[in-house]
Parts: structure tokens; sequence; C-alpha cells
């Protein structure tokens, strides 16, 4: 079934018109020369470099075009779409993403410090403010606009900052954005889980609504962010929606927005070129090494799978990365260990069975390395797993471990499997009964917050509308 579904996703995408601005896949090509944009902005299809103050490189998407920084405003330079995220350490760095309409707008900077009217009133570098030059990326055919995108290191642990994206004489609104705490922090912080807006990116403005009412300190969002990912229109309306007062665009420029590659998502050019993340290439892995990866967050440690690449890399090389990640975690330091993927491996939904290949590979390690929580989308619903390590003998079927009062872990003795996908894809439905591993499970919409306080955690699931659906505390030994 699931060949099926990327058989069908794959004609989809072939479909889809090239006048809707997209790219096929993040399948790299050979980057090769252009004339200059402006006379003196050499042009090529990627560019790599590392910004000022920071400790890694950063690649660029393979696009029709791309270059550096350079001062050119464009007859449209506002910028919009402005999002932010990590590519770096999150308690010393930040990456932000911001879209312009025309493809003459070749200013990419960021402008930031930690005083608000500084900033406000800074039209470049001063007291208390500083720039970061980023770059801009081309894959819209039809030439309608481009894609910026800045990275800013050298901060504060636990400190808020600042910052407007464009250039001189034409910046954006001023926006905050917080670094992580210390990592290995007891200090009382909160993150976000939602997966699948798909076909209503209404829907979504509301659950980021409700998690920016939350307080969440950044976000995980497990895949499926609209239905077809080469086509731009859809990530158009996905980072221009709004509820009520409140739009994508102002949460999301302010909170961490880390997210998974789903089957919709594809992996495509759009997906790749319009979201900065954690570049830790492995052998095989496409999208410069954005297909998989792993960051550290307060006192947790998250791992980001792509559960959509070929079955040789699921079981091969993303396996062995996976391994390798796990061995070098200290649980002294980062005591909670999160995994998220799109698919999930334990599911009673009526549209998608659980991905028992996907168990094959990876559940071992889960089991191995004591791996807390893992989240997933795909089936638009809410449920949430009983403890489950190893499996029966001879099969893929998990083996349920002993759990208190509703069903949480008992000395940290399994790992619980999450779906949190009702952000806006047409829900489905669940049959509980079915399976011996659910412990509870509702098809609605929802969003999930967790509080962390060192090695306790408080763990809230919402319907769409803010009452409880899930609620528990669970301290692990």
């Amino acid at each position: 079934m699931k060949s099926l579904r990327l058989l069908a996703l794959c004609l989809a995408l072939a479909s889809v018109s090239v006048a809707a601005g997209c790219e096929n896949t993040g399948t790299p090509a050979t980057p090769d020369a252009g004339a200059p944009v402006d006379g003196s902005t050499p042009v090529a299809r990627q560019v790599t470099y590392t910004p000022e103050g920071c400790g890694y490189e950063v690649v660029s998407a393979q696009v029709s075009s791309a270059a550096l920084h350079s001062a050119v405003l464009g007859a449209t330079p506002a910028p919009d779409h402005v999002h932010v995220s990590f590519s770096g350490p999150a308690t010393s760095t930040f990456a932000v993403n911001w879209r312009t309409v025309g493809a003459d707008t070749l200013t990419s900077q960021v402008l930031y410090g930690a005083d608000e009217a500084a900033v406000l009133a800074a039209d470049g570098p001063g007291a208390g403010v500083t720039v970061q030059s980023g770059h801009w990326m081309k894959y819209d055919r039809a030439g309608g606009f481009l894609v910026h995108e800045a990275h800013v290191c050298g901060l504060s642990a636990s400190t808020r900052y600042f910052y407007k994206v464009g250039g001189a004489g034409a910046w954006s609104g001023v926006f905050d954005v917080s670094t992580s705490p210390t990592i290995g922090t007891s200090e009382v912080w909160r993150f976000g889980v939602t997966g699948d807006s798909r076909n209503e990116p209404t829907i979504f403005a509301e659950t980021q609504a409700r998690l920016q009412a939350a307080a969440v300190d950044m976000q995980i969002f497990s895949g499926d962010a609209v239905v077809l990912g080469p086509n731009q229109g859809e990530w158009d309306a996905f980072f221009e929606a709004t509820n009520g007062t409140v739009s994508v665009q102002d949460v999301l420029a302010r909170i961490p927005f880390m997210v998974a590659n789903g089957n919709h998502d594809g992996l495509a050019t759009n997906f790749l070129a319009q979201f900065a993340l954690p570049q830790q290439v492995s052998p095989g892995e496409r999208g410069e090494g954005e297909e998989w990866y792993s960051f550290d967050y307060g006192n947790a440690h998250f791992i980001v799978l792509n559960d959509t690449s070929t079955a040789d890399l699921i079981a091969g090389a993303q396996r062995d990365w996976l391994r390798a990640d796990l061995t070098a975690v200290d649980r002294a330091v980062t005591p909670w260990v999160f995994v998220m993927h799109h698919s999930p491996m334990y599911t009673c939904a009526t549209a998608h069975g659980p991905e028992t290949t996907l168990r094959a590979s990876w559940q071992p390690l889960f089991d191995e390395f004591g791996v807390d929580f893992v989240f997933n989308g795909h089936n638009h619903e809410y449920e949430r797993s009983l403890p489950i390590r190893g499996f029966a003998s001879g099969t893929t079927e998990g083996q349920v471990q002993p759990s208190g009062a509703h069903g949480i872990p008992q000395a940290a003795n399994g790992t619980v499997y999450v779906v949190a996908a009702g952000a806006g894809a047409p829900l489905y439905g669940v049959d509980q009964a079915s399976t011996g591993y659910t412990v509870f499970a509702e098809s609605t919409r929802n969003y999930v917050v967790i509080e962390l306080e060192g090695k306790t955690m408080r763990y809230h699931a919402y319907r769409l509308d803010g009452t409880d659906l899930d609620v528990f505390e669970y301290t692990r030994p």
C-alpha cells in the first residue's frame, strides 16, 4: 500500500504546472554559473559559505539560481513569509527565512539586538544593533519571487532578541525570538507538537494561535505541511494563513519551527529552500543534510528522521546515523530523548496502518537507547500508546510494558508513541479496540504542549477548541 501511495503522489507531483512555481524534487543537480543579476553578483545554482561568527557551514538548496547578499533592493523589496528555526546550537544561534516578490531584490540581511527600540529605529548596524548577511535563492521558474535565508550566531542562552529582515531602506517589521536555555538546564520550558496542516491552512493558523497562547518556546511539526510539496501556491497559503487577529507569520517569526519531511512535502525544492534546518550530511542523504537531523534544546535531545526515504537508506545509512547519534547522547545532560518522523509505527487509525518495516529498522535502537517518546503524523487524529519495548518472538509486534495510571511508563521501561496530526488535513477514524497497545485515541483536531522541568514532564494534549484531550504528569528516573 505504501508503494501505491508513493506512486500516486509522484504522478500528482508530475502533473503540477511549471507556472505554479515549483521544482519536482530535492534531488541534487550539477551547479552551473549564470550571468550576474546586477552586473556584479555571481550567480550559481547553489551557494556554500560559513556565516560570520558561526561555527557551521551553510549549503543552500539546489535551485535555478542563488547568490550571497547583494545591496540591491529591487522594485518590490518588502519581506514576508518570515519564519525562524535552528540550524546551529539552539543556545547561541537562530536562522530566519523570508520571501520577496519579484526576482530583483538581492538584499538578504537580518538586523538584530537585545534592545527592541534600537532595532526598530535602526536602518543598519550601530550601537547595540548588529547586521548579518545571508543568501537568496530563486526556484520559481516563472520568476515571481526570491527566498532569502540568514543565520545569526554568537548569541547568549535564554535571551530574547529582536530582529528584522530585508535590507537598508526595506526592512520587515520587528519580531522577537529567544534562544534555548543552557543545555542540561533544570528550568521550566515548553514545546509544541503538531502535524498535517495540508488542506486547511486556516486551521493550521488556529493551532499556531493556540501554541502562541500556551507560550511554547519552540515547536516540532511531523510533516505534510501542504498537499503537493512542489506547488508553491500551497506554501504561500501555508505562510499567509490567518485566524482572527493572529497570522501564521506572527507565530512562526517568533517561535522556532522544526519540521520533518512528510510524504506530501516530498522533500521538494520548495520544502528545502524555505526551511533552514541542521545540515548533518550522512552517506546517501539528500537535501544537503536536511533529510534527517538532530538538535538539543534545554534538557532534551530531538531526533528528526525521514521515513519517506528509500528502504535501503532507512535500514542502512539512516539507521547507522541514528545509532551514532543516540550513542553520543549524554543522558546526564539531556535526560529526555524525543524522536519525530512522519508515518507512525504504532497506530489504531482506520486509514493508514502501522509501518512495520520502520519498526524492524528503528525500534530496536529506540529500545536499546531508551527513547522516551516518538511523535508522528500521517494519520489525521490523536492517539497515544502504552509504553512499548521489544517484539513478540518472531514478529514485529511490540511488547507492551507495565504502566501506571493513564498508561504512564514505569521506570522509563518503554517508548511511548504519539500521533498528533490534526492541524488541518481531513480527519481519519480510529479503532482503539483493534490494538492491544493504544491507551487513548480520538478523531479530532489537536495540538500538544509539553512542559519539562528537570526530569518531570507535564503533558497536555488539547482539542482545537482548547478543551483537554489527554493530560498527565510523568517523572522519569
